[in-house]
């Protein structure tokens, strides 16, 4: 059940990537109806200009030799949209309860 966390200004740039999510799902291997996109948007305070930053956590079921993959393909979608982009996974396993039971 991969979650992706996407923190940025852009929420149509996510909106297009949502579109990807078959793909995705071949990728790592997992269901379509089992992934969340969330988007926030933030406030980047920095002293450079044109600074744009995208910062996406996905929280998922262990899958280290797909975190690369995953990486890449985020990549080729929105590095000509922003200037740095951060990703952080974080697994789950046995910590994630959807509705009180057990579900990673």
């Amino acid at each position: 059940m991969p979650i992706f966390t996407f923190r940025g200004e852009n929420l149509d740039k996510v909106k297009e990537y949502h579109n990807k999510i078959g793909e995705l799902a071949l990728l790592v291997n997992a269901k379509v109806e089992n992934f969340v996109f969330m988007f926030e948007p933030i406030n980047l305070i920095t002293n450079e200009r044109d600074f744009n930053v995208l910062y996406v956590t996905v929280e998922w079921l262990g899958r280290p030799l797909k975190q690369e993959v995953v990486a890449n393909h985020l990549q080729e979608f929105f590095g000509k949209h922003y200037s740095r982009i951060y990703l952080k996974f974080t697994e789950i396993n046995n910590f994630m309860y959807l509705n009180g039971s057990l579900i990673g």
